[in-house]
């Protein structure tokens, strides 16, 4: 983008638009020379940012309910205005979980307001009129090479027994609150046939949002339950960076790849 370049973009208040609105996000961060690591970051921040507007805002209410996006590059920062007519809501106001508190007694929601916090330089909430908007700001050190978008994978993830009890689950592409139930399922799906120890390669997976992370503690909780555990293998620099920030590497048995993952299994069981 050139100096002061701005443009927008509008959504129907569904979930199922959140991709688009992430795509043009990073099509616009790439265009202001964000790095790949910021553009991950912006994208994450809308993503979790327009959830809780569809989920929280509308109630799931499309009704013609719209939300409207902004991208603005200066030579040093990169903007994103989020405006919607829902029911004004600062989210700033929320109170953050705490990362280090034991996950049994997590409270499941919050995580996206905390995420949009640690990972944007500046976040601002404001009414105005009749409606809500939040300002999320990147800074922009230097000019750098920048990554493409994340892509999805709309098909089954597949899964292979190993014996009675385990499993391995390999999922891709995208764990957002589009295909966060998918994974969900093929989670339940194998608890419920009596797998306790499920093995779940992450190397194929680009991106997880706070959906994506809750589907995975409440499988590790019914796996923990059912005197098992959820074990985890493969995650690339910019998943282990998020584990890392909400305390999730410290939870989970993590391993760089599904053979070293698996080469430690009798030790688990």
């Amino acid at each position: 983008m050139s100096e002061t370049a701005t443009s927008r973009l509008a959504i129907g208040a569904r979930l199922e638009e959140v991709r688009r609105a992430c795509d043009f996000v990073v099509e616009a961060a790439e265009q202001a020379g964000l790095d790949e690591r910021a553009i991950y970051h912006c994208q994450m921040a809308v993503d979790e940012a327009l959830t809780n507007v569809i989920e929280h805002g509308y109630g799931f209410r499309d009704e013609g309910n719209t939300i409207e996006l902004t991208c603005q590059a200066t030579a040093d920062r990169f903007v994103i205005t989020i405006e919607d007519s829902s029911p004004a809501f600062n989210p700033l106001t929320h109170e953050a979980p705490d990362p280090t508190e034991p996950l049994d007694s997590r409270e499941p929601g919050g995580w996206g307001i905390y995420f949009i916090r640690k990972l944007m330089d500046d976040v601002r909430y404001e009414r105005v009129g009749n409606r809500n908007r939040l300002t999320l700001v990147k800074r922009i050190p230097a000019p750098a090479l920048a990554g493409g978008p994340p892509t999805a994978d709309s098909g089954l993830f597949p899964t292979r027994e190993l014996d009675a009890h385990t499993a391995v689950i390999t999922p891709t592409g995208r764990l957002d609150s589009n295909n966060s139930p998918q994974l969900e399922r093929t989670l339940e799906a194998q608890l419920g046939s009596g797998k306790t120890w499920l093995f779940v390669d992450m190397a194929d997976v680009e991106y997880i949002a706070s959906s994506g992370l809750k589907v995975l503690v409440a499988a590790w909780r019914r796996a923990r339950d059912q005197h098992g555990d959820v074990i985890l293998s493969g995650l690339q620099p910019r998943l282990v960076e998020i584990f890392e920030m909400v305390g999730f590497d410290m939870l989970f048995h993590v391993y760089p790849d599904l053979d070293s993952a698996l080469a430690a299994r009798p030790a688990k069981r």
